[in-house]
């Protein structure tokens, strides 16, 4: 546990070093072109209020972020910018800001934001929600856990799962209390069958006086919403057809999930999206079939939920993103712009995550 902190304090006075001294701009000199994508999902807004503080940034921070960098750096799209690295069209950084899954706000209180300076963003839609109008189990999770809280929910669920595992995982969660948002989701997510936890999930939303049609509409965005940010110059990237793990489903599921996005939004928007998001996009939520289904489906780029910046040569199949809330530090995103938190890798110190 010391080693740890004592890695995160020496991480933050480093950052602080090169943002306030001026030494980004050298670092940024010395290091090669590279791309760094943001990855965030809302914009404050009413329609996202139930979910979660790490999912929202508020929109006078958005500004002090965007109007930083943009003063330093190129602002790209996902797909522009690797363009840009890949073929050697550029020098020093390029910053992307994407969002992923599609919800109301992107269109209601983002767009407007990056048209007042004209900057670019990528979009990464599940196109299930789009096309059926259903919600996925996690954002009946989230709208349960803003009524009742945690605690409620897990005991909800343990008294109506059909699984004796999850049942006990969720009991000694409650028992012992710490962290019982993180177990509770983390033992959903990735331990709980998804067809008796989007039955539950759906049971005690539903008991607690949820409305599915009332949620979608309110949280996500419409296909008519989708191609009015297309139009305005966004770039829409797929998030598969529902938002699942994907490596808790087989090659073909996945081809079906990853392929089918692009096949959805090819057909709404009248052209093949370039860019994929993985759900969730950390190491252990893909495997091998992931990238192969994500290049089958003819995406140029396929990002991940892993902190970094991406130079020529990076796998397009599992580029960096560097995750982003309303708790961000200037200094600290600063420096990984930079290509600061590179430079250390290459000295043999990962300090990024």
């Amino acid at each position: 546990m010391w080693k740890h902190r004592l890695k995160l304090a020496l991480r933050d006075l480093y950052a602080r070093t090169l943002y306030h001294t001026g030494l980004h701009r050298v670092v940024d000199r010395l290091m090669p072109p590279r791309l760094t994508i943001l990855a965030g999902h809302c914009v404050t807004h009413a329609s996202n209020a139930h979910l979660p503080p790490d999912m929202v940034v508020a929109p006078e921070r958005m500004r002090e972020m965007l109007t930083w960098f943009s003063g330093r750096y190129r602002l790209v799209t996902v797909s522009e910018g690797w363009e840009r690295v890949r073929t050697g069209k550029v020098r020093g950084g390029s910053l992307a800001l994407s969002m992923d899954d599609g919800y109301k706000d992107n269109a209601l209180a983002m767009q407007p934001l990056l048209a007042e300076q004209r900057w670019p963003a990528t979009v990464y839609v599940e196109t299930d929600v789009l096309d059926e109008r259903r919600v996925n189990w996690s954002h009946k999770y989230f709208w349960c856990v803003a009524q009742r809280g945690e605690e409620a929910f897990a005991r909800a669920y343990a008294e109506g799962c059909r699984e004796p595992e999850v049942r006990a995982s969720l009991e000694s969660a409650l028992e012992d209390g710490s962290r019982l948002g993180y177990r509770v989701k983390r033992v959903l997510k990735y331990d709980a069958d998804p067809a008796d936890r989007a039955r539950v999930t759906d049971e005690v939303f539903r008991a607690w006086g949820g409305q599915e049609s009332a949620l979608c509409e309110s949280l996500f965005m419409t296909w008519d919403d989708v191609a009015a940010l297309a139009a305005a110059g966004l770039e829409i990237g797929a998030h598969t057809r529902s938002h699942p793990v994907l490596s808790r489903l087989g090659a073909d599921e996945q081809r079906a999930e990853i392929g089918g996005s692009a096949e959805s939004i090819e057909r709404r928007l009248g052209r093949r999206p370039r860019s994929f998001a993985y759900p969730f996009g950390r190491r252990w939520d893909v495997d091998p079939h992931s990238s192969v289904a994500a290049g089958e489906a003819r995406f140029e780029t396929a990002v991940s939920s892993h902190s970094g910046t991406n130079e020529a040569g990076a796998d397009v199949h599992a580029l960096k993103r560097v995750c982003i809330d309303n708790d961000f530090r200037m200094h600290l995103l600063a420096t990984e712009v930079c290509g600061g938190f590179e430079l250390l890798r290459r000295l043999g110190l990962d300090w990024s995550e």
